[in-house]
């Protein structure tokens, strides 16, 4: 609020002080707020840092696991065997809410329905790859659990900072300034009514006299 916007009466000096009162409020609800975000969203990193370094690895290992049974068996018997493998995915996605931020939690669950084949006819890296891969699944799902929540955290902090920084830095200045200007210019307009009150009551007095 610009303060030559004001005009200097006491009604406004009510309006702007309870608005201050009002925007101090919001500042600190905001900056509360944002600090409950930003300690939400640190523990957040940490662990997805540490389920990406895990994604990372045990791709590695699926991956692994997968080439020794194709160098053990070849790539065709591998590809024939391919179609027996039935697993299914079930997929469940809840939400759970920190300071209004719509938070997932990803929940895969798979159902193997073991044995896909004769044992006698593949490889143990066969088993052992599946094995590596479904793990990758869940491991994946924690994975995009994780860096969704990191993003809307994210932008939700960035537009409380925002917010508060407005607060800050613009509208609480104003105000302030603004209720100086009415205080002082109400006060001189006092001061003034006096000195005019005071200045009649002697010419007053002197006809008198």
């Amino acid at each position: 609020m610009a303060r030559y916007k004001v005009i200097p009466t006491k009604t406004n000096l009510i309006r702007l002080r309870r608005d201050l009162s009002f925007a101090s409020e919001g500042y600190e609800l905001l900056e509360q707020k944002r600090q409950i975000l930003v300690v939400e969203l640190m523990g957040l990193i940490d662990k997805a840092v540490d389920a990406q370094e895990r994604v990372e690895k045990n791709m590695d290992e699926a991956y692994k696991a997968l080439q020794k049974a194709v160098l053990f068996m070849g790539r065709q018997s591998v590809k024939n065997v391919a179609p027996a493998v039935n697993i299914e995915t079930d997929l469940t996605i809840t939400m759970r809410r920190v300071m209004g931020v719509n938070i997932p939690n990803v929940e895969v669950g798979l159902r193997d329905r073991a044995p896909h084949f004769s044992p006698g006819e593949t490889s143990f890296w066969v088993d052992e790859s599946i094995y590596q891969f479904k793990g990758l699944l869940e491991d994946l799902g924690k994975l995009a659990q994780l860096r969704i929540s990191l993003m809307r955290l994210a932008e939700e902090v960035r537009k409380t900072m925002r917010r508060v920084n407005a607060l800050d830095k613009i509208a609480i200045p104003d105000f302030k300034e603004s209720i100086k200007y009415v205080e002082d210019t109400l006060e001189e307009n006092e001061r003034e009514t006096f000195a005019t009150q005071k200045l009649i009551k002697e010419r007053l007095e002197k006809r008198k006299g």
